[in-house]
C-alpha cells in the first residue's frame, strides 16, 4: 500500500486540484501513490531520473523556456512524460484546458515557486517520519493487546485509542464480531460491494455523507471486514496505516482461534509460543515464563525453526530429530507455529549443533530444513530470534541459501544476508533495489523478457560468458546482446567490478522475503 497518495497532498494543501487523466476516475487519480517530487528542467535533459510514482513539477515558465529552445515541443515533452511511471504532473491551471492521456494533473492556482520541489520533499519526508513513529507505537500497542483476554475487542480498542477513530469488525454476513466503543457504527459490509480497490485488500468508498476505509480479511476459513468511517475527506494516511496493520493482527488472532481447542495443546507448548511470539506484556513476565520452562533469567538462548515437506508440522517428529541430534534434555521446549515447529534452546555451540543436526537429517526423508538464531541474551529477546530464523528459512526456500541447517551466527551460511538482515523491510533497501533493477523489472514485465534472470546467471557465473550462456540454455551471442541491453537500461558498466557488486547486492535484496508482521502466527 502506498504510504502517501495524491489525495493526501490535496488534503494537506486545499488549493491543489486534481484533474484525472482522460478516461480515469477522480478516485483512481487520488489513490495514486507518491514517492517524491522531482522538477522538469528547462535545459536538456529535461526529465530527471525517475524511479516510479514521482510527482513531476512543471511550472509554466519552465515549459515556455523548453519551447523557446525549439528542441522539444510541448507535445513532445508530454509524449515522453506519459510513458513514465509517475504519479502526476504538478503544474498551473493554464497548462491544459482538457485532461491529458494516462497521467493526472495536479494544479496549483498560484505560480509555482522555484523551491516547490524542496518544500514538497521536506513535507513528504516529515509525513513519512510521522507514519514510521505511528506504526511503531501501534505495533507495541497491538502486541500488548493481543494477550488481553478480551481478544479482538482489545485490539480494536487499542488501535482506536491511538487513531482516535472507531473501528468495526464484521463477518461476511454483516454480523458484528467486535468494535471499539459502544456507539452504533456504519456498516462496512453493507457498502463493500460498491467500494473501489485502493490497494490489495484495502477498499474505499463515500456513501450518504460517510467515507469508509475497509479491509477484507480471511483467516482459518473465516472472512470478514474491518472498517473505519468518518466525514468525507477526513480519513488520512495514518488512518490507512492503522486500519491495515490492525487488520493483519486481527487475521492472526482469528487464525489462532480457529486452530485446535486450547485444551488440546499442552500448557508447555503454549508457554513456549508466548515467549517466541512476544505475547507477554513485560520483560519480567517473559523472564518468569522462562524460569517456568527451566531457563534462568540470565541464561542465553537460541531460537530455532524447523520445517518439513509435510502439509502439517509434526511435533513428535521434530522432538525426535532434536533429541537424537542435541540430546533429550533439549527436546522439551518446542511448539507448533504456522507451518513449522519453533524451538527454544539453551545457548549452544552452534557449529557443533549444526553438524549434529546435519548428521541426523542424513536419514530424514521429509525434506526437513532447520535454522538456528544467533545466541540471544535471555528469553526476552526470543521474538528477535524467531524473526531471524524465519528470515533465514524463507531465504533457503527461495534458493538464496544452501544447506539443510542454517547457522544464523555464521557468515559462511548467510553470506551478505548477514548485513542485509538489519535492512529487511527498511524503505532504503527497497529504494536501492528499485534504483538498480527497476528499469530491468519494468522491461521484463512489458516485454516478457528475462533480463533479470540473465543478469543473475551472468553474475553467478562470475562473469564467465560460456558458463552463463550454458546455464541459461542460450547462445553466447544472445547473452552478449542481453548484457548490452542490461547495461543500457541500468546505466551500469558490467565490465567494472564495483558496478557488478552493486547489481549483485540488488539481486540479493530482491530475493529477500516479504516482511512478516510480528505475532503473525501462533499455535
Amino acid at each position: 500500500m502506498p504510504e502517501i497518495m495524491l489525495r493526501d497532498l490535496c488534503r494537506w494543501d486545499r488549493r491543489l486540484v486534481v484533474v484525472p487523466a482522460r478516461g480515469m476516475s477522480i478516485d483512481a487519480a487520488l489513490d495514486r501513490g507518491v514517492t517524491w517530487a522531482a522538477s522538469i528542467r528547462a535545459a536538456p535533459p529535461h526529465l530527471p531520473q525517475l524511479r516510479g510514482e514521482e510527482l513531476l513539477v512543471l511550472p509554466l515558465r519552465v515549459l515556455e523556456q523548453i519551447e523557446l529552445g525549439e528542441a522539444l515541443t510541448r507535445e513532445g515533452l508530454l509524449e515522453q512524460i506519459i510513458h513514465r511511471p509517475i504519479a502526476a504532473i504538478l503544474t498551473e491551471p493554464a497548462f491544459s484546458e482538457e485532461p491529458i492521456d494516462q497521467v493526472p494533473l495536479l494544479t496549483l492556482p498560484a505560480p509555482i515557486q522555484n523551491d516547490a520541489e524542496g518544500n514538497l520533499n521536506r513535507l513528504i519526508t516529515e509525513k513519512r517520519a510521522e507514519l514510521y513513529r505511528l506504526g511503531a507505537d501501534l505495533s507495541r500497542r497491538l502486541s500488548h493487546a493481543s494477550v488481553d483476554p478480551r481478544g479482538i475487542t482489545a485490539l480494536l480498542e487499542s488501535a482506536s485509542e491511538l487513531a482516535q477513530r472507531p473501528l468495526l469488525l464484521e463477518d461476511r454476513d454483516g454480523n458484528v464480531v467486535a468494535q471499539s466503543g459502544e456507539a452504533s457504527l456504519p456498516s462496512g459490509q453493507r457498502v463493500i460491494g460498491r467500494a473501489r480497490v485502493v490497494d490489495g485488500t484495502l477498499h474505499g468508498i463515500e456513501v450518504d455523507g460517510v467515507e469508509y476505509l475497509i479491509v477484507t480479511l480471511s483467516a482459518g476459513g473465516r472472512s470478514g471486514y474491518l472498517s473505519m468511517s468518518s466525514e468525507p475527506g477526513t480519513l488520512t494516511e495514518g488512518d490507512r496505516l492503522v486500519l491495515v496493520q490492525t487488520a493483519s493482527m486481527c487475521s492472526a488472532l482469528l487464525g489462532e482461534q480457529s486452530r485446535l481447542p486450547i485444551g488440546e495443546r499442552s500448557a508447555r507448548e503454549r508457554q513456549v509460543a508466548d515467549l517466541l511470539l512476544g505475547r507477554l506484556a513485560t520483560s519480567a513476565a517473559a523472564l518468569a515464563r522462562g524460569q517456568a520452562l527451566g531457563i534462568g533469567s540470565g541464561d542465553a538462548v537460541v531460537v530455532g525453526l524447523l520445517e518439513t515437506g509435510d502439509t502439517q508440522p509434526n511435533l513428535n517428529n521434530a522432538r525426535e530429530i532434536v533429541a537424537r541430534a542435541l540430546g533429550p534434555a533439549l527436546a522439551g521446549n518446542l511448539t507448533v507455529l504456522d507451518g513449522a515447529v519453533g524451538l527454544l534452546l539453551p545457548k549452544l555451540d552452534l557449529d557443533e549443533a549444526k553438524r549434529a543436526l546435519e548428521r541426523t537429517l542424513t536419514h530424514d526423508t521429509n525434506e526437513t530444513i532447520i535454522a538456528l538464531s544467533k545466541p540471544l541474551p535471555n528469553v526476552v529477546h526470543a521474538p528477535d530470534g524467531l524473526r531471524e530464523v524465519r528470515f533465514a528459512l524463507d531465504l533457503r526456500k527461495r534458493g538464496a541459501l544452501d544447506g539443510r541447517v542454517i547457522n544464523g551466527a555464521s557468515v559462511d551460511d548467510l553470506g551478505l544476508y548477514e548485513i542485509l538482515y538489519p535492512l529487511w523491510g527498511h524503505p532504503a533497501l527497497a529504494l536501492f533495489q528499485a534504483a538498480l533493477l527497476g528499469e530491468l523489472e519494468k522491461y521484463d514485465r512489458q516485454r516478457k523478457s528475462e533480463l533479470i534472470k540473465t543478469l543473475d546467471a551472468y553474475l553467478s557465473a562470475g562473469g564467465a560468458l560460456s558458463d552463463a550462456a550454458a546455464s541459461l540454455g542460450i547462445h553466447r551471442n544472445t547473452l552478449s546482446y542481453r548484457l548490452q541491453r542490461i547495461g543500457e537500461l541500468t546505466g551500469r558498466d558490467l565490465g567494472q567490478p564495483h558496478e557488478r557488486l552493486l547489481l549483485q547486492v540488488a539481486l540479493m535484496a530482491r530475493r529477500m522475503p516479504p516482511v512478516i508482521p510480528s505475532n503473525s502466527t501462533a499455535p
